[in-house]
């Protein structure tokens, strides 16, 4: 176990927050601190970068679920929604890119088994040598690479031999350990009018307050962090990396919802029958909608940054 200073401040200072169970074992519980210098939210003291690894032995985080003859139905219907996502994501990713497709780069941290990276060759026609990942999961990363021919690193490198236009950390930020020293080598990876886009959980949403500790996006120890738009944008700035867009992401109000609702039916001995699935639908359609007009408090927010100019300055003066 590791306590750590606030990434935004370096302030040690923090107030509790609240006390949240593992959802997977809901008699271990975590406690999460606020920053009273930057007013993020986070785990602390938490496992360290070698302990965490056993909190992640879970069917939820198994990279060959998509390969289970047995799946449940709830389990056949989030990787059939996954799969119908992907177009929706990959657009995202894309959106406002000024090459044409098959002379762009793309960077994915966090990129498990592959997925994304592979609709970019497939479906959108992407070189496969313009196309790298980052995975820590052996296995995910091994399926990565022998099913789609992908290069995938178990750690970032600094050397890839150029520069990416686009750097993905979709629903990834939130779990990495060093996260200073990560975005310090995404500011030296990303191209001069290059993108970095982040997916994150939104603990500003309606959906946190009303499921308080029940809200699956806490899921203690693995989410370190819980960034809000300001929190996130602050961290960025440390590293001269601006956030010039944000958008809501409605798929990620729904599956908080549905998740949700069964912790809190699990936890209260309560059936999660099709009157709750439908009451959870609802109320992560409302909190979808809601996101729409409200970016600020969507349950999940997609956030797109670039360089500052002082930073591509400074690159300049080191490269001669």
């Amino acid at each position: 176990m590791e306590t750590v200073p606030c990434p935004i401040s370096d302030s040690p200072d923090f107030t509790p927050f609240m006390q949240v169970p593992d959802r997977f074992d809901p008699s271990v519980r975590w406690q999460l601190v606020q920053s009273t210098s930057s007013g993020l939210v986070m785990l602390n003291p938490r496992p360290d970068s070698a302990e965490i690894a056993s909190h992640y032995r879970s069917g939820s985080y198994d990279p060959y679920l998509h390969q289970h003859q047995g799946a449940s139905l709830r389990e056949r219907m989030y990787l059939a929604a996954r799969l119908l996502l992907l177009r929706y994501r990959a657009h995202l990713v894309l959106h406002g890119a000024a090459k044409p497709l098959r002379e762009l780069s793309i960077l994915e941290i966090g990129s498990s088994t592959g997925d994304l990276l592979n609709f970019f060759y497939r479906s959108m026609g992407l070189p496969l040598a313009h196309l790298a990942g980052v995975e820590p999961d052996a296995a995910s990363a091994a399926y990565a690479r022998e099913n789609f021919g992908l290069r995938v690193s178990s750690s970032l490198e600094r050397e890839y031999g150029g520069t990416f236009d686009r750097i993905v950390l979709w629903h990834t930020l939130e779990h990495i350990h060093d996260l200073n020293e990560t975005l310090r080598a995404v500011a030296d990876l990303l191209a001069p009018d290059g993108v970095l886009v982040v997916a994150l959980p939104n603990p500003a949403c309606s959906g946190a307050g009303y499921y308080g500790e029940n809200w699956v996006a806490w899921d203690a120890p693995r989410h370190l962090y819980h960034f809000q738009p300001d929190t996130l944008s602050e961290l960025l700035e440390r590293h001269n990396l601006h956030v010039f867009k944000r958008r809501a992401y409605a798929p990620d109000a729904v599956y908080n919802a549905l998740h949700s609702e069964q912790l809190c039916c699990e936890r209260n001995g309560r059936p999660f029958d099709l009157r709750r699935i439908g009451a959870a639908l609802w109320r992560g359609a409302l909190d979808a909608c809601r996101g729409v007009l409200y970016p600020f408090e969507s349950a999940g927010v997609v956030y797109f940054a670039t360089l500052r100019p002082n930073a591509l300055s400074s690159r300049v003066v080191a490269d001669r």
